[in-house]
């Protein structure tokens, strides 16, 4: 995980102290709180270090909201979701525009035993 970042990236070791002061804690949940009634939802992703940066600036665009957060929302949405099949006739659609459609498949399934297995 060399590569990656964590949501916490301060790496600052005086917050790290204060986070264990219980006036530090209440105020973190007061302020969290505060944040969902507000609609806003905390959470933590796990990125490759370069793009760490552009995440958050991409989170303080839509925690902003207004014009830019509409752009970067409908220029993200595409892309970053997926339709979960529900039926198993959006399976069968989604098979027939599949670069395989039209070739001649033949699947088997492998009969043999398999192996053998210490486990001592």
């Amino acid at each position: 995980m060399s590569g990656l970042k964590s949501g916490n990236v301060t790496g600052n070791s005086e917050v790290d102290r204060q986070a264990d002061n219980p006036d530090s804690r209440l105020r973190v949940s007061r302020h969290r709180a505060r944040a969902i009634a507000r609609g806003s939802r905390r959470v933590e992703v796990t990125v490759p270090a370069d793009d760490a940066g552009l995440l958050k600036s991409l989170a303080s665009v839509l925690r902003a909201g207004g014009d830019k957060a509409s752009m970067v929302r409908d220029a993200l949405a595409p892309i970053a979701t997926a339709e979960i099949a529900r039926t198993g006739s959006e399976l069968i659609a989604f098979f027939r525009n599949s670069p395989l459609a039209g070739e001649e498949l033949t699947f088997e399934r492998d009969r043999s035993e398999g192996r053998s297995v210490d486990l001592e």
